[in-house]
């Protein structure tokens, strides 16, 4: 029965993936959604640099379909694309957008010739030393791309004997690579040629986004290629702004606040709808619904229901109501969980510890629903900016927790100076700038888990009392 279950999934993936017209289940939105449709409003500096500085240069990726790419009247076209036109007609900001041969290319003249904004993965080395990214726009899952007979991969450690293919030059490839250093990975240079190598058995698996993955394999009729498994890694896409330009990236950055759920799901639709559906026949389409419609119905239907509660209660449970991330009762159960793994293993661990610099003084100038506001903006700014094996959670009113596994001090501590720089330059809707103190410890041998909350407790009373705004650490 577990074997057939696994077959069930591997074929849901392959079908569901592609048949499906909800954009969710391919891109899912990470940015902040402005639902209750606040007014957008510049500062005068902004406003005069828009004056000033009317054409902003972008490099486009001539090929990295449906992000983004040139069509055959040279026209730049894909989500990003969509979401610079939006940009543009929310703050009248004009993109010239230049077309680069290939991506090594881009990255050759990001260096040489610094242009106003990239976009890429965030994960990008190369363009974080000389480009400050914005907020994520897209969140997409690394799949693992095989053959049909090919049955579904719970880990890809399971399979790291096999000859798997990874995008050299892509952001997330140091990442995957960093992720599984038991795995050797064989460098490709093109999608295309990743792809073309699994359907010719050159290569078994190949890691790519999902979006890219299925918008290439119907580009080049690859119907015999299916997902196989999803890592727990993502690949963010984002809008990379030149870092001598950080007017420009407040610009940004404000008009992605200002973004609705509505204009973001039509961006969306446009081209997943027209670029993932319509490439298969009505015919096919038939078949493929008739067929997932009998195992769903077979396999999931007596579970589904009870399934879907449990998720939910527990989500409910581990989950602050407020900001959508952790709250203290799962901080305290993943705190005892690294603990008894750090006594086990011998591997260290690191907290940090944040309050928000007079954070009452927003409550009472402002009222509470803007703190309110402030407080979920806060928490999406350093959930953005931490490592995916980060924990993050709020531990109450405006103070928060960040478990950081296999991290000792020097590192936690590099980290928390990364967030104290991101939260002083963001610009919080309705406040302005904000500051926030940070208070670090790495776990000690045998020591409890309250002493060690203790320390970094104690950490970060001295970041406070030495004038907030700073970082520091317990030995």
């Amino acid at each position: 029965m577990r074997y057939f279950l696994i077959t069930v999934l591997s074929f849901f993936f392959s079908t569901i993936l592609f048949a499906s017209s909800n954009e969710a289940g391919l891109l899912s939105e990470t940015n902040i959604a402005n639902s209750k449709n606040i007014a957008l409003k510049f500062t005068e500096q902004e406003l005069t640099w828009i004056k000033e500085n009317p054409q902003v240069t972008l490099i486009g990726d001539p090929a990295w379909f449906p992000f983004e790419g040139f069509d055959k009247s040279k026209r730049y076209v894909g989500i990003v694309a969509e979401v610079l036109n939006l940009i543009t007609r929310k703050s009248g900001l004009i993109f010239n957008v230049s077309e680069t041969a290939t991506w090594q290319h881009t990255i050759q003249f990001s260096t040489e010739q610094p242009v106003d904004i990239i976009s890429a993965s965030r994960a990008n080395l190369i363009l974080n030393k000389n480009y400050r990214p914005t907020y994520s726009t897209i969140k997409n899952p690394i799949v693992m791309i095989a053959r049909g007979d090919m049955h579904y991969i719970p880990d890809l450690n399971s399979v790291k004997n096999l000859s798997i293919a990874v995008i050299s030059d892509t952001g997330y490839s140091h990442i995957i690579r960093q992720t599984y250093p038991n795995v050797t990975f064989i460098k490709v240079d093109s999608i295309n040629d990743a792809l073309l190598g699994v359907a010719n058995e050159q290569y078994d698996i190949v890691l790519m986004s999902m979006s890219v993955a299925s918008y290439q394999m119907a580009e080049l009729g690859l119907y015999e290629l299916r997902i196989v498994g999803i890592t727990d890694l993502d690949m963010e896409l984002t809008l990379f702004v030149n870092r001598d330009k950080p007017i420009l990236w407040d610009i940004i950055n404000k008009v992605k606040l200002h973004e609705t759920k509505q204009e973001r799901h039509e961006i969306l639709a446009k081209w997943i709808k027209h670029k993932y559906i319509d490439r298969y026949s009505p015919e096919k389409m038939r078949v493929l619904m008739l067929v997932t419609i009998f195992f769903i119905g077979f396999v999931f239907y007596r579970n589904h229901l009870l399934k879907k509660q449990a998720k939910v209660l527990t989500e409910l449970a581990q989950t602050d109501k407020l900001t959508n991330i952790h709250n203290r009762l799962y901080l305290d159960k993943i705190l005892l969980q690294t603990t008894a793994q750090s006594l086990r293993y011998k591997k260290t661990f690191s907290l940090i510890m944040i309050d928000i610099d007079y954070f009452k003084v927003v409550n009472d100038k402002y009222g509470h629903l803007v703190g309110d506001e402030m407080l979920v903006q806060f928490s999406l700014l350093i959930t953005d900016n931490v490592r995916n094996s980060d924990v993050i959670g709020r531990w109450g009113g405006e103070e928060f927790l960040i478990i950081c596994p296999e991290t000792n001090l020097q590192e936690a501590s590099i980290l928390a100076e990364k967030l104290r720089e991101q939260v002083q330059q963001t610009i919080f809707l309705n406040i302005g700038r904000k500051t926030a103190s940070f208070g670090v410890c790495e776990y000690q041998a045998s020591e409890s888990v309250e002493l060690c909350l203790g320390r970094a407790d104690k950490a970060l009373f001295v970041a406070k009392r030495a004038g907030r705004n700073q970082v520091k650490a317990e030995g």
